[in-house]
């Protein structure tokens, strides 16, 4: 050991020593005057120090007529060192404990030059900066609040976090990560326009339809009977039809929607089968057809012969004999035409389904339009799973309203909707592949058309569109809402790029064995803001927000439970999960619905 570390350690020990003496001084003074009436004269520093380890008084004058009481004070002495040593080990053990905590990590993260400061946030990202542009995007009201202009995605720095309509926002967290608790039910709430919201659940339908409910016209399209409203929407995909335009649209969007259309080696398929399947559509609109005959024809191509005469009579110019001439062709590629179609159709063979697609006299009409004129809600709900999947008649349904936004926007002052559409697509790479999703995250804000996507990983993005379309979907996002739990090591590199880079100071003190002290060095370096693993540990309670070429936001996000309107939003959500449970029990008790008795066949045989 050389002689500057020696002399630190004796330093050291002095010091203990000193404090010890000092405090064994005060105790042997203070139970002495408890026992004696008078306080003990100490000869030097250390006489409680020697007290407490020989038991020996010679380094104290007694008070006069009394005897220091040592085993009394060795008792104090001893219980006293206890109490020390393990309040010493509690301080140690809540502060490691403390070190390795989600507060200490996040409050490491807070300290990192890098993260977007209080007068950044201030300028860019508050409800005032939102503000500035609610006359062009929203001129129709006359004192807009900061979530009439703005999607709240977090808080930062003790302010509130928003982020442009216009801006399209795709939020990625794993499951159980805490999307809709903390992020998707409040921006359910505070939408003030149109809004039509996807989920495979009826989480955010539970917590949020009562406080819709109080904004306009509520809509639950729900063929498969996940959500448990009592009195769901049916919407008719025949209606409209009649308009080979949006036969086309429909019918493309149906089959895109599909299995067949996620495929990316059957594209050519996919577009034949939705041709087919446009023609069908547009003859069962104009022949007055029903859901019944749309099944029968999507079924087999030998049972169409009733849409071709319809087509040609009274159908769209050529589209009778285009049909025709599809069904009469080569076998293998009509099989192959078929296969989308017949999976397209399939669905409907399930009465509960057939029945959602088939409205019953004096039913509502649902019209796209007077939808959009209002802050009504329509709540898309299904599954793209097993054989009643539902993907491609939903992303039908959402089709139909988007075009119908985008026409009127196209006709409106500026460009844009009056009341701006919002679309808050939850697990919509888990229920179907909306082929316009990409357009709409690129040119929809400028259009009144604003877009929340919500993805587990990136990747399930890619899975449901192409790896083009994904990176197309993940680049016009332009604020990027990212969650703790992922575990993609490539793209969590990407997210650890994307967020930047610091500068860190770091001091290397090195030791030499021949000469006495020590040399000092500093080194300067870029590190990224957050780590690969940083990114990962990331407890619920914290996001990143990555926003256009500003620097990025940690975010604290609390649960909708912490809203003003939280008991509001509590007593909504038991009503309907009353609701829910009567409907649930109600199905439950019901009869099985029997399928269709199969019409007679006649059987006639030539000779």
């Amino acid at each position: 050991m050389n002689q500057g570390m020696l002399g630190k350690v004796i330093a050291v020990l002095i010091a203990a020593a000193v404090i010890l003496s000092l405090a064994f001084g005060f105790l042997a003074e203070s139970v002495t005057q408890i026992m004696c009436g008078a306080r003990p004269t100490p000869e030097h520093l250390f006489a409680g120090l020697s007290l407490a380890i020989t038991g020996d008084t010679s380094a104290y004058a007694p008070p006069a007529g009394c005897t220091m009481p040592v085993l009394g004070i060795r008792i104090v002495d001893i219980a006293a060192v206890v109490v020390i040593a393990a309040l010493t080990v509690w301080v140690l053990i809540a502060v490691r404990r403390y070190r390795e905590s989600d507060r200490a990590f996040i409050a490491d993260l807070r300290t990192r030059p890098g993260f977007a400061t209080s007068g950044e946030i201030r300028d860019h990202l508050s409800a005032k900066s939102v503000l500035r542009r609610a006359a062009q995007l929203r001129p129709d009201l006359s004192k807009p609040t900061p979530t009439d202009v703005g999607w709240r995605v977090g808080e930062s720095r003790g302010q509130d976090v928003y982020v442009s309509i216009e801006d399209s926002v795709a939020l990625e967290g794993p499951p159980r990560s805490g999307k809709g608790y903390r992020v998707l039910i409040s921006a359910i709430v505070d939408w003030s326009g149109p809004l039509i919201t996807t989920s495979t659940t009826n989480d955010n339908l539970t917590a949020t339809m009562r406080m819709r409910q109080a904004r306009g016209d509520v809509h639950v399209f729900d063929p498969q009977g996940l959500s448990g409203v009592r009195h769901p929407l049916r919407i008719s995909p025949i209606v409209g039809c009649e308009d080979p335009l949006v036969a086309m649209q429909r019918g493309n969007a149906i089959i895109t929607g599909t299995a067949l259309g996620s495929s990316s080696t059957n594209g050519e398929w996919a577009q034949a089968s939705g041709v087919v399947l446009g023609r069908l559509l547009h003859a069962a609109a104009v022949g007055g057809m029903s859901i019944d005959e749309l099944y029968d024809w999507g079924t087999s191509p030998a049972q169409t012969r009733d849409a071709v005469e319809i087509l040609k009579a009274d159908g769209a110019p050529g589209w009778g004999d285009s049909l025709d001439a599809t069904i009469a062709g080569d076998e293998k590629l009509v099989s192959s035409i078929w296969f989308g179609v017949s999976g397209a159709v399939a669905p409907l063979a399930v009465p509960q389904i057939r029945d959602a697609l088939s409205p019953r006299p004096g039913d509502p009409v649902f019209d796209p339009s007077r939808f959009l004129d209002d802050a009504n809600t329509l709540y898309l709900i299904g599954s793209s799973s097993g054989a009643s999947a539902m993907g491609g008649w939903l992303g039908a349904v959402l089709d139909d309203i988007v075009e119908v936004a985008r026409n009127r926007a196209l006709a409106s002052p500026g460009s844009r909707l009056a009341h701006p559409l919002g679309l808050i697509l939850d697990e919509i790479a888990n229920m179907f592949r909306w082929g316009s999703l990409p357009r709409i995250m690129a040119d929809g804000g400028g259009r009144g058309i604003c877009t929340f996507i919500v993805l587990q990983a990136l990747s399930q993005a890619e899975t449901s569109w192409s790896r083009a379309e994904a990176d197309t979907i993940w680049a016009a996002a332009t604020a990027k809402v990212l969650l703790g739990g992922a575990s993609h090591v490539d793209h969590l590199r990407d997210i650890e790029s994307l967020l930047g880079t610091r500068d860190t100071r770091r001091e290397q003190r090195s030791w030499s064995t021949r000469d006495v002290g020590h040399s000092t060095s500093e080194h300067h370096e870029r590190r990224p803001l957050m780590s690969v693993d940083e990114i990962r540990r990331l407890p619920p309670t914290a996001g990143l927000l990555a926003y256009r070429n500003r620097r990025s936001v940690l975010l604290d996000l609390a649960g909708w439970d912490a809203r003003r309107d939280a008991r509001a939003i509590q007593t909504g959500k038991r009503e309907t999960e009353q609701e829910q449970r009567v409907t649930f029990e109600d199905a439950r008790r019901a009869p099985a619905t029997p399928p269709p008795a199969a019409e007679p066949v006649e059987v006639v045989n030539e000779e």
